[in-house]
């Protein structure tokens, strides 16, 4: 609290990150779709967590790759 004001956070400040199998199911996309497609786009990033490094995506990074598949398609 700062002046007794609760200070509330921008939802625009925090980026929700998705694990790479959890947007491939999303984007209706195999692994090996969303590995091949992530990386000729240059997105997403490793993180590390329990289970070891993973890929991860933010929400903005999943529109593009979901454009990506869609061009693809085509």
């Amino acid at each position: 609290m700062n002046g007794g004001r609760i200070r509330s956070q921008n939802v625009h400040d925090i980026q929700e990150q998705v694990p790479q199998q959890r947007a491939a199911v999303l984007l209706g996309l195999s692994m090996t779709e969303i590995r091949r497609f992530s990386r000729l786009a240059g997105l997403g990033h490793l993180e590390k967590g329990d289970r070891g490094e993973q890929v991860v995506f933010i929400y903005d990074e999943l529109l593009r790759l979901c454009l990506l598949a869609a061009q693809s398609s085509k």
